[in-house]
């Protein structure tokens, strides 16, 4: 186990972060797809509820403090308090996790998988942590190793379980199980090897770094919260109208594997990340012309990719994703290519969104967010009501085409505002 000022070489450090990326994002795909193709409609759609809305609580279990924490070179934050402050975010995620199903009044069977996924997102969680003191001390190799390791070995679990028992509620037992024992080993066991597990120095009777740090992350945590909101709300108004036998049992399934394509955009944005820092260098040496240069550039690639990824998901992404998941989507090609053309206007504000980031105006950003948060809950119930899946389509797309065109506005009044200044 190497030492953590070990510095390894920028290749490996690149294949470990693309690595553990990966692993994090195909880990949904890979589990919605081996549930499809065991189980049946009902628990399948459990399961894609239960998903969905773990992923909502996690955004409070992280608090989104994790940039923070990496950037946080100087330690003005130790460890034990970063670690502290997650274990009050897990404990308010659990209780918002578990107010969540009594308000939904879920039976007892659907609720325990509810819980369950939420505890395993709650472990993922308490491990970003000690994954962001890896990237802080620029061992983004290790933060991927963790991650690659953790989910190989929890999916694998996942899949026996399911494959030799075929019963959701014990698989998802076995997944959370393998998790944090998948956590000890990977994350836990090395802070401890190298005597960083320091969590009593933290605890003294001065508790206002906690407020300092709640500070630092709210902004960014209510950002995140509400893009989660508002990408979970057609699932869960596609839950409500299956429990009241609005749509029939296998729809929500059906909306989780055409919105898999959605993010195909994002993860290829992955790519462009060291652009950012040339923007911030172009931007912090007032070279205007090139920081809207790399934007532009950005921009352009983007669009070409996604013409691709259209043209490709029309001609054969139905095909694909029908073999993969056992399950005829023939009628569905509408719904897939309206969803990606909504994945695709996310990532395009992506780009504006951390643009603004660059020229420290990201404050601005809740704008956005909100907006884009108001406009789906005005209109998910209405689209689904009229046009069912395709609504739900339809609202998610359009929604991300508002969020995209306000932050372009926020944006260009930004750039303006800047040009009077000087």
């Amino acid at each position: 186990m190497e030492e953590i000022n070990y510095k390894p070489t920028g290749k490996t450090i690149f294949i470990w972060n693309i690595l553990g990326s990966l692993s994090n994002s195909l880990l949904s795909m890979i589990t919605l797809m081996l549930v499809t193709r065991i189980l049946d409609n009902n628990r399948t759609d459990i399961f894609s509820i239960a998903w969905s809305i773990s992923q909502l609580m996690a955004t409070i279990g992280t608090f989104q403090i994790r940039t923070y924490q990496a950037t946080d070179v100087k330690e003005h934050f130790k460890f034990g308090q970063y670690f502290r402050f997650r274990i009050i975010s897990i404990i308010a995620m659990m209780a918002c996790s578990l107010g969540y199903i009594l308000i939904k009044n879920y039976d007892m069977y659907k609720g325990s998988i509810v819980l369950i996924i939420c505890l395993f997102r709650a472990v993922d969680s308490l491990a970003d942590v000690y994954e962001g003191y890896f990237q802080q001390k620029e061992r983004l190799d290790l933060a991927g190793k963790a991650v690659t390791y953790r989910i190989i070995i929890a999916v694998s679990i996942f899949s026996i379980s399911l494959f030799l028992l075929k019963n959701l509620l014990v698989a998802c037992l076995a997944l959370l199980i393998s998790y944090i024992v998948s956590f000890f080993i990977f994350n836990v066991r090395y802070l401890i090897r190298i005597n960083r597990l320091k969590i009593k120095e933290s605890w003294n009777q001065n508790k206002k770094w906690i407020f300092d740090l709640a500070k630092e992350g709210f902004p960014i945590f209510i950002n995140a919260f509400l893009m989660m909101a508002i990408t979970n709300a057609p699932k869960m108004k596609i839950d409500s109208a299956i429990s009241v036998g609005e749509l029939a049992n296998g729809t929500q399934t059906i909306f989780n594997i055409l919105f898999m394509p959605a993010s195909v955009l994002t993860l290829a944005y992955i790519v462009f990340r060291p652009l950012l820092t040339k923007m911030a260098i172009a931007w912090t040496n007032k070279e205007k012309k090139k920081f809207l240069k790399i934007i532009f550039l950005m921009v352009i690639c983007l669009v070409i990719m996604a013409i691709i990824l259209l043209i490709g998901s029309a001609l054969i992404g139905i095909p694909i994703l029908s073999f993969l998941y056992a399950i005829s989507l023939k009628n569905y090609k509408i719904e897939l290519l309206v969803m990606i053309i909504g994945g695709c206007f996310c990532t395009f504000s992506y780009v504006l969104d951390n643009a603004l980031i660059v020229i420290r105006k990201q404050y601005l950003l809740v704008c956005s967010y909100l907006a884009t948060w108001v406009y789906i809950e005005s209109v998910v119930s209405i689209f689904t009501n009229r046009w069912g899946l395709l609504g739900a389509a339809l609202s998610y797309a359009t929604s991300m085409m508002v969020f995209f065109f306000v932050t372009l506005l926020i944006f260009f009044i930004c750039l303006k505002k800047e040009d009077t200044n000087e």
